[in-house]
């Protein structure tokens, strides 16, 4: 059993940390950063930026020693805020380099294609550090909120990097939807959970 709590400002940096280990072989991030050495020196710092804007929000669940980060936008709020924007402006630069303009758009468009209606909660991002993955930390994570979606019957909607991840999330009561193409890159997969009565 996993004490999942909501993440303390003290734990950050570690859960930073965590979630650039998470997502070191992830197909959309390796794209955007193919440089091995670029990724390790300046991925921590951008999900540390990225995490102090969800944070705000309230949502941001783990466990002991941050093993596993869960970031959860409540319905109406999954679009970033110019704050946002300029929050993890300088770090985008230092990870992406010359491929920022990639990266832009590539949030833009998922962006543009994040279903608006209905109300949702959205599973941000979802990492558990390698040394402890099959232990059941992220379904751990993300079990609170799917809770309140079953109580609240509100829906939940998450776009997964992985094509392996896919069975997972549907295990937890996600449906996939048709994947979204990027130009010359992986496939994205958005996932829709209807709440559980």
């Amino acid at each position: 059993m996993h004490d999942v709590r909501l993440i303390e400002p003290s734990e950050r940096s570690a859960a930073a940390a965590t979630l650039a280990r998470a997502f070191d072989d992830d197909p959309i991030w390796r794209w955007l950063v193919s440089d091995d050495r670029q990724w390790r020196r300046r991925s921590p710092a951008w999900f540390r930026a990225d995490l102090g804007n969800r944070m705000k929000l309230g949502h941001v669940y783990t466990v002991e020693g941050a093993r596993g980060v869960c970031q959860w936008q409540p319905p109406g709020q999954y679009k970033p805020t110019v704050a946002d924007f300029f929050g993890v402006l300088a770090p985008s630069v230092g990870l992406f380099g010359t491929r920022i303009v990639k990266a832009v758009r590539y949030l833009a468009r998922m962006e543009k294609l994040h279903p608006s209606e209905p109300d949702h909660w959205y599973l941000a991002m979802l990492g558990t550090d390698p040394d402890h993955q099959g232990k059941g930390i992220g379904s751990a994570l993300m079990q609170p909120i799917l809770d309140r979606c079953d109580q609240e019957e509100t829906p939940a909607y998450l776009e997964s990097s992985k094509e392996s991840n896919i069975a997972f999330y549907a295990r937890h009561g996600f449906v996939l939807r048709d994947p979204i193409l990027t130009e010359g890159g992986p496939t994205l997969y958005p996932m829709w959970r209807e709440p559980r009565r």
